[in-house]
């Protein structure tokens, strides 16, 4: 799935569960596959975030038929996110954005 079709399914997500608040909620994309998306959110966000997306199934017009998702991992920390060995780049770099912050 594209980037754009990731971020109308959230936004979709968020509006539905929380209206006019739940568009305002920041996300990043930190990186993506075809079928798994890492996600950053504010810490203070995070329930809402991930209520809406575990409860949200979109109607068939973005890819043609519904789609759901499941949250396989959270962690307030970016160091405790489990990743495989073809995630190393992108995660190392995000890493090293923290440290120079």
């Amino acid at each position: 799935m594209d980037e754009m079709t990731w971020r109308q399914w959230i936004n979709n997500a968020l509006k539905r569960s929380h209206g006019i608040y739940g568009e305002g909620i920041e996300y990043y994309i930190l990186n993506r596959d075809e079928k798994i998306i890492y996600l950053k959110v504010n810490y203070t966000d995070a329930t809402l975030f991930s209520s809406a997306l575990a409860t949200y199934t979109s109607s068939d017009e973005l890819l043609g038929f519904p789609l759901v998702v499941n949250i396989i991992q959270e962690t307030p920390y970016l160091k405790e996110l489990k990743t495989n060995d073809d995630d190393k780049l992108w995660f190392n770099n995000e890493l090293n954005e923290i440290d120079d912050e």
